[in-house]
């Protein structure tokens, strides 16, 4: 087990940091709860939180009173499974997607951490885009070097890791919140509340169906978070209070996502949504729009350096020799997700956005529910009252039950996708149901990792508890 120097990094925000994948020793813990809900509620207060709350009026056709009931389901469910995640970094502190070794397998933990990097490389093009639209309101020198700005910002502050992470996002915090209560504000007088469903619109599939596609891409964008959630709480100290971290976690991640994904939803109302910027920009006068596009860009930058610095986590956690070689850091492979995620916002930012984005946050969905399923189910069953950390590590064995649980679960779930990428046979029999594979999945996972892992669980019952 690598383990870096310790009583070395501390609080220092201006230092880069030392530690990659491997536990942070009780000597470098600190930190309080609180900081979980400046660092969630800075990273959510995005456009790309508008823009999803926008698709529930805007593609599937719901009334503003529907979406609004099915942005709040989502994010309820999401942002619970979020806050329970988070208790599990300082409990062992180390990384999300390195704890589910312990389901998967040092080997079969490949798969979602292959994903995972794959989605931290999405999620960063996806905010960028928006953010390069934004910064080209202010400033008209062109896409790719409005790009090429946005690009060097978000990966200096990746690179230097968790303690400038939590400072950006707390100074931020504040300045978003006030910005987006203005454009609030002014907004809600144009909001046409009493709209009704448009059956016409372009992703409609009656109202069940289109509820449950709305539901879906709330809880989504929340999964998107999910298998970072330890990497921000695995410097707490051991004996933090679960409930406090949980609730500064789940607060931190519903208030500004209903607050943000329903004002998205109003505005949908309101103003052509072919262009993400025109949701503000076609409604505020023009010295409140510079504001609004500036804070835009903040929330850019807040939202991806997350999605950087857990990306490059995940692929650390690829732990073969070929990979090792490539981005033997933490801080060159956050560069490498940089320079990835730039190359992806340049070639499929510049038209099609929002279909591109409603197939992403759905796609997104499919592999993390299975994955969701099995992490607390291994949590629940196996890992409760346990402090190890070996077993993520040398002890992790190469395949273990949770990815055979995983994959049958995500299999299972395929009949039932309903996005314009591939539509299952049980979605394309009946439209109307919209997309069901996320519960499915979830459920299939968590029910055979619990026959599967009974095994494991004797293994681990007679084994020496190892700590941090």
């Amino acid at each position: 087990m690598a383990k870096a120097g310790v009583g070395q990094y501390g609080e220092e925000v201006l230092q880069i940091e030392p530690h990659g994948i491997d536990p942070i020793s009780p000597l470098e813990r600190h930190g309080k709860p609180r900081s979980l809900f400046t660092l969630w509620f800075s990273a959510n207060l995005e456009f790309a939180t508008l823009s999803a709350g926008a698709l529930s009026v805007g593609i599937f056709g719901l009334s503003l009173w529907q979406a609004a009931l099915s942005i709040l389901i989502g994010n309820i469910v999401g942002a619970a499974c979020l806050g329970i995640l988070t208790t599990f970094g300082y409990k062992w502190g180390v990384p999300q997607l390195i704890q589910s070794r312990g389901a998967f397998g040092l080997i079969g933990n490949f798969v979602p951490a292959t994903f995972n990097f794959i989605a931290g490389v999405g999620w960063y093009a996806v905010n960028t885009v928006l953010g390069v639209y934004a910064l080209q309101w202010l400033l008209p020198i062109g896409f790719l070097p409005n790009l090429i700005l946005l690009i060097v910002i978000q990966a200096l502050v990746s690179i230097y890791g968790h303690n400038l992470i939590h400072w950006v996002e707390r100074v931020a915090a504040l300045l978003l919140a006030v910005v987006f209560i203005i454009v609030t504000v002014y907004a809600a007088g144009h909001i046409h509340w009493g709209i009704a469903e448009n059956v016409k619109a372009l992703a409609y599939s009656g109202n069940f169906g289109s509820f449950i596609l709305s539901v879906g891409v709330a809880l989504s964008y929340m999964m998107g978070w999910m298998t970072y959630s330890s990497d921000y709480s695995r410097y707490l100290p051991q004996d933090t209070p679960r409930f406090a971290t949980f609730l500064f976690a789940f607060l931190g991640n519903v208030i500004p996502c209903v607050w943000l994904e329903i004002l998205g939803a109003g505005l949908a109302t309101v103003a052509n949504i072919s262009v993400p910027t025109d949701l503000i920009s076609g409604l505020l006068p023009h010295a409140l729009g510079v504001i609004a596009m500036l804070a835009i860009i903040v929330g850019t930058v807040t939202a991806n350096v997350l999605n950087i610095y857990s990306g490059s986590l995940s692929l650390l956690a690829i732990d073969v020799r070929w990979m090792r070689a490539v981005a033997p850091k933490r801080w060159i492979a956050a560069l490498l997700i940089g320079v990835l995620g730039g190359v992806l916002s340049y070639a499929g930012g510049r038209s099609g956005y929002y279909q591109n984005y409603t197939n992403f946050l759905l796609v997104l969905g499919y592999w993390i529910s299975p994955w969701l399923a099995v992490v607390l189910a291994d949590y629940i069953l196996v890992r409760r009252r346990r402090v190890d950390v070996e077993d993520f590590y040398s002890g992790a064995g190469a395949v273990r039950a949770g990815f055979w649980a995983f994959l049958v679960g995500f299999a299972c779930s395929v009949p039932f996708f309903n996005q314009t990428l591939f539509m299952g046979f049980i979605a394309k029999q009946f439209p109307q149901i919209g997309d069901l594979s996320y519960y499915v999945s979830f459920a299939v996972a968590f029910g055979l990792y619990a026959w599967f892992s009974s095994g494991h669980r004797r293994e681990l019952a007679g084994s020496p508890v190892t700590t941090v």
